[in-house]
């Protein structure tokens, strides 16, 4: 990477203020490389790191806690960490992490990691815009986080739900009985590109089919206000999203976990999920 050192000759007569200014810009320069080399370096360690088949979940979480605490002007998928004890809400580590990373490298948008499990009773919950919940086991909200849930899909939030089994399980039994008590009287709808409230939902940067047009099945999602506001999939999209080996220059998206399928589907689901993550941010 270059940069250019304006050239101050005709610009600042007064040469100690434009010795300062060049370097300033010079290191401002070295900033930028720095920053550049240093979260590059970052991503591939922790690739490395993750894949290693003794990681621990609680290890993996641990390190995308590592990533830098700014979020503000940033794409994030904040996964939910329910608080009805035997609920697997940590299931696919390597998932969200390695998403924001293909987003990020997708759009050139900057993405914000954190995969700890957010506590749906605080006050954290407000600080995002989009969260993710998946597991394979059943899954209730108890009061509090229903209540704080609740104002925040008023006030605008995304809650993107996606069932760890991929072929109907308890997680999947509980979605309309759980929505039901965060949305009062909403029914669950077909997510369908002849629906213009969710028609841009599978084509913001990517041409993809949708859920349901190949192998996959249709998404469902719930309305507040007459706004998408929770989206639920059958089809174990996380499991898409891990890898075990980390992205390369032959294979830009690693490779899968094996159940999680092959790299083809794969690629199909992260452009889907692209598409959706920028849909939910701007509807």
């Amino acid at each position: 990477m270059r940069f250019q050192i304006p050239d101050f000759r005709f610009q600042i007569a007064d040469w100690e203020t434009a010795i300062t200014s060049a370097r300033i810009v010079l290191v401002v320069a070295l900033v930028v490389v720095l920053d550049s080399s240093s979260r590059g370096e970052s991503w591939a360690k922790r690739s490395e790191q993750m894949n290693r088949t003794e990681l621990a979940a609680a290890e993996a979480r641990q390190r995308s806690a590592a990533e830098a605490k700014e979020r503000r002007n940033k794409l994030a998928l904040r996964r939910i960490r329910p608080a009805m004890p035997g609920v697997d809400w940590d299931a696919d580590p390597t998932a969200i992490p390695y998403l924001l990373y293909q987003i990020s490298k997708r759009t050139d948008l900057p993405v914000y990691t954190d995969n700890e499990g957010l506590d749906l009773a605080s006050d954290e919950l407000f600080e995002h815009t989009v969260i993710y919940l998946t597991s394979h086991t059943r899954w209730s909200l108890n009061e509090k986080e229903t209540e704080n849930l609740k104002r925040w899909l008023e006030r605008g939030g995304t809650l993107y739900l996606d069932d760890c089994y991929c072929r109907g399980s308890p997680f999947a039994d509980c979605v309309r009985p759980e929505v039901s008590k965060l949305i009062p009287g909403a029914e669950p709808i077909p997510l369908l590109k002849t629906d213009p409230r969710v028609a841009d939902c599978f084509k913001m940067i990517y041409p993809t089919s949708w859920p349901g047009e190949w192998i996959t099945r249709p998404w469902l999602y719930f309305l507040l206000d007459d706004r998408p506001a929770v989206f639920f999939s059958p089809n174990d999209d996380g499991c898409a999203w891990e890898v075990s080996t980390p992205p390369t220059a032959s294979n830009p998206i690693g490779e899968g976990i094996g159940h999680g399928g092959e790299n083809a589907y794969r690629e199909v689901i992260y452009q889907q999920v692209t598409n959706w993550i920028l849909f939910a941010y701007t509807h």
